[in-house]
């Protein structure tokens, strides 16, 4: 069985285990005032079932682009803590730090952990790169123009910059810029068939991730120089 279809498997099974868990953590993790966030709070059936559908769809496409290597835990941990995120995305518009925050750090000591087991520490140092120029360029943007992401966006963006980073700078570019064609795209339609308005809140993480993972899991980055 191929490497990639191995990974997908794993890291998709994990996460539908999790997504009771992780259905508790989208309404504990949004309110500020819960301390002991961590914990969650009773997820209805249907919140599980939303969760573990995205769950699959986050893993699936993060254990494609980790195959079965030293990569998969840090494709898993980001495939985790997407899954709540993401949901969270989408009932309040809102990408809490505690999960961005936690994103952040798991993907920073996993990859290192990749990078040592691998005994190369190039793709490691493009990652942390990757992650500071995809900040730099999206903070500008959101300093320049703040309606058009919010700012939890651009520190997603960040940690998903660390990990297309680790694959190449065509890997950034177009992992990013898919991530902004979704958004689009689904904004659009939704304008489009009357279900929003030019004005409407859209969660744009989630667009995010399901970019940057689709590029990773089928290697969608065509060269941007023309061959003769």
């Amino acid at each position: 069985m191929p490497a990639a279809v191995l990974g997908s498997l794993a890291a998709a099974g994990l996460c539908v285990a999790a997504s009771p868990y992780l259905a508790k953590l989208t309404l504990s993790v949004p309110d500020r005032d819960e301390r002991r966030w961590w914990i969650g709070r009773p997820a209805g059936r249907a919140r599980v079932l939303v969760t573990g559908v995205t769950g699959v769809v986050l893993g699936g496409l993060a254990g494609a682009a980790a195959g079965w290597s030293a990569l998969l835990p840090a494709f898993f941990a980001l495939a985790l803590l997407g899954t709540p995120l993401s949901v969270i995305d989408f009932e309040w518009h809102r990408l809490p730090d505690r999960l961005v925050r936690l994103a952040a750090v798991g993907g920073l000591a996993l990859l290192a952990v990749a990078a040592a087991v691998r005994q190369d520490r190039d793709p490691y140092l493009r990652a942390i790169e990757g992650a500071a120029a995809v900040f730099a360029v999206l903070f500008l943007i959101f300093f320049a123009s703040p309606r058009a992401f919010g700012l939890g966006d651009v520190k997603l963006a960040t940690v998903l910059g660390g990990y297309l980073g680790w694959h190449s700078w065509l890997a950034v570019f177009y992992g990013i810029f898919a991530g902004f064609l979704l958004g689009t795209v689904v904004a659009l339609v939704l304008v489009a068939t009357r279900r929003a308005s030019l004005k409407t809140a859209l969660a744009f993480g989630p667009m995010l991730l399901l970019g940057a993972l689709l590029v990773l899991a089928f290697d969608l980055t065509p060269s941007l120089v023309s061959t003769p």
